[in-house]
């Protein structure tokens, strides 16, 4: 599936009683290189509509996202791992930590799913459970 995707990603934080799911669906880029898939788009912020573009790289053992623009971060996951990542934002940088407690990759011919569950520390104090599917299929 090296070609033009549509990607849809859902993202749940959970912060204690409270539950904050987000949705995105987009047109992107994907190829497999080294063992590795890579997805590529571009996402605009909502109230300044600047560009932020999107590359994810994973396979069944870890993933990674990076993130450029209005907001920029490499968030990596691993299993059973602890990373740490320096989210930046227009209002100043975060250290963020990031314990991925499982990563889950199903392969189609015309589909693939990612689905990640982990823990988002700020400062060494968890903030959320939080987990991230991404579908992608042949546009």
């Amino acid at each position: 599936m090296d070609k033009d995707v549509l990607i849809k990603i859902i993202g749940l934080q959970v912060v204690g009683d409270e539950d904050d799911e987000i949705e995105v669906l987009t047109k992107g880029q994907h190829y497999f290189k080294n063992d590795q898939h890579y997805i590529l788009y571009d996402e605009y912020e909502e109230e300044t509509e600047e560009k932020i573009k999107n590359v994810i790289k994973f396979n069944a053992n870890r993933a990674e996202v990076s993130r450029e623009g209005f907001i920029s971060a490499k968030l990596e996951f691993e299993k059973g791992k602890m990373n740490q990542t320096l989210y930046a934002t227009p209002l100043g940088d975060i250290l963020m930590e990031i314990k991925t407690k499982e990563i889950k990759l199903k392969e189609k011919d015309d589909n693939i799913n990612l689905k990640i569950d982990y823990e988002l520390y700020a400062d060494s104090e968890k903030l959320s459970d939080s987990e991230i599917e991404i579908d992608i299929n042949e546009a």
